[in-house]
């Protein structure tokens, strides 16, 4: 079945494998204390220090939340739609047709 229908092999090899019912997910960063933070900076630190061969400057700063008015964001025009090269091509190959929607023949089993 390997050989000759891969497509169903591969569904029933899923179906094999046990689903998880629950994901969690986490931010491991957010459990550390700030001891391990710190420890964690300094080991970076020196590890650029060895990477670039000589002392590092690090910026040191905190974040503050700002806000910015709804006036000062910009105003983003839609993206240009590019014309569909294949169908100008028909278009001058035929001529321009308009494009009319199918008729919907309902089914024998809704009557």
């Amino acid at each position: 079945m390997r050989r000759t229908q891969p497509a169903a092999y591969l569904k029933i090899l899923a179906l094999l494998v046990p689903r998880e019912h629950k994901v969690q997910h986490s931010n491991p960063i957010k459990d550390l204390t700030d001891e391990q933070l710190e420890a964690m900076i300094e080991y970076i630190k020196t590890s650029l220090e060895a990477q670039a061969g000589g002392p590092v400057k690090v910026i040191e700063g905190m974040t503050e939340p700002t806000t910015v008015p709804a006036t000062a964001l910009p105003v983003l025009e839609p993206p240009k739609r590019k014309p569909n090269r294949l169908m100008m091509e028909v278009d001058t190959a035929i001529g321009p047709q308009e494009r009319k929607p199918r008729k919907r023949v309902p089914s024998p089993a809704s009557t």
